[in-house]
């Protein structure tokens, strides 16, 4: 007796594996599909709720700001500064008397500024203050990972950008750029990470029109030339209001019609141009992700936001009828906070969270764990947990 199937049997017998094969690839596909699902919903589930896991009292008499310092903040007012961690304990401190301070933080250096004086001091968080002291006020500062200090100066007849090296006690004074008339009148300036490149942006009148005037210096063997310029941009019709470096090689262009990103600061480039016909209520930022908020004219949702990549590639774009003093981009999500409630927007336009608060919201900060966050309030600092 043969064991050979005969015709008939091996056509069922083929469309019996097939079947099998096709049952177990649906069976994968249903599976993945509900593992997606269920990722989904967890990663996009919506809190209005929260649980308060502990709660300190503030140490301070509600004159401080504070801001954000990876994993601790900065407070800081007119007579000192202090790093905390998220409970408000004392990391360490510093003093120093000013009118006007503005903080600006690169890496482990803080820079804090007296706008409109004459002073500034570097903090690093470990060692003494070191201050610098400069002959005209100071309109704008900024500095680099290695705690170089860009300073805008103002004087009677021209302004100035002044690149410092505080820690240097024989020359602090690296670069002088006196401002041309020509270019116009400085409005912002950035300084790159690495300390290599400024931009700034100055304001002109051309044809009795207000314009931008771009103008991008490099200190490194490119840039000794021209009093250290690479390159020039003028934008008509369009102000250039805000400059921030995403990397040492690539900078931002806020302006009220828009943004621009350039890149290559030994040779720059535009590599985007993005302009926008609604007003600009808000503006955010981090190395891989630009936000806009847009007044819309809506009653029902007032704003707008755009979300896009460094590439320039519009990746969300969503309304939403919220309120807010302040908004800021923090990691993968975009934390909003009025006088009274606080949110958490995702990247893909997602209201992650929102909630009214009857105590009053003074600062919203991102925690270390997840669904972690911290309240402010003009007396307590409260760690939450969204429920």
């Amino acid at each position: 007796m043969s064991d050979e199937m005969n015709p008939a049997e091996a056509k069922v017998s083929l469309w019996h594996n097939r079947m099998f094969i096709v049952i177990c690839l649906a069976s994968v596909v249903v599976a993945v599909g509900i593992f997606i699902l269920l990722i989904n919903g967890y990663i996009n589930k919506q809190y209005t709720e929260y649980e308060v896991l502990k709660e300190t009292q503030r140490q301070d008499a509600g004159t401080e700001r504070y801001i954000n310092n990876d994993d601790s903040l900065i407070k800081y007012s007119k007579d000192g500064i202090s790093g905390v961690d998220m409970e408000g304990k004392t990391l360490w401190t510093g003093s120093y008397e000013m009118s006007n301070p503005s903080v600006v933080i690169r890496g482990e250096y803080i820079l804090v500024a007296d706008i409109g004086g004459k002073d500034a001091v570097i903090y690093n968080g470990k060692h003494e203050a070191t201050e610098l002291s400069v002959d005209y006020e100071i309109k704008q500062a900024d500095v680099s990972k290695q705690g170089l200090a860009a300073l805008l100066l103002e004087d009677s007849s021209s302004d100035m950008i002044n690149i410092y090296n505080p820690y240097d006690v024989s020359s602090k004074l690296l670069v002088k750029i006196p401002t041309n008339v020509d270019d116009g009148y400085p409005v912002c300036m950035a300084i790159s990470p690495d300390g290599t490149s400024v931009v700034a942006s100055y304001i002109c009148v051309v044809n009795g029109t207000a314009e931008s005037r771009v103008v991008f210096y490099n200190f490194s063997d490119v840039g000794k030339n021209s009093d250290c310029i690479v390159g020039a941009k003028n934008y008509q019709k369009s102000l250039v209001t805000d400059v921030h470096f995403l990397s040492d090689d690539q900078v931002v262009l806020f302006a009220d019609s828009g943004f621009y990103i350039w890149k290559g600061m030994k040779q720059p480039k535009q590599i985007v141009r993005k302009k926008v016909r609604k007003n600009i209520k808000s503006v955010f930022y981090n190395k891989s992700a630009i936000g806009l908020v847009l007044d819309t004219g809506s009653k029902k949702t007032p704003y707008h936001m755009d979300i896009y990549n460094t590439k320039g590639n519009k990746t969300s774009s969503f309304d939403f009828a919220n309120d807010y003093n302040d908004i800021q981009l923090d990691g993968n999500e975009i934390l909003f906070y009025s006088a009274k409630e606080c949110g958490v927007f995702r990247l893909n336009g997602v209201l992650r969270f929102h909630a009214s608060v009857e105590e009053g919201v003074d600062y919203f900060f991102r925690g270390n764990g997840r669904n972690h966050y911290y309240l402010f309030n003009d007396s307590t600092i409260q760690e939450i947990k969204l429920k």
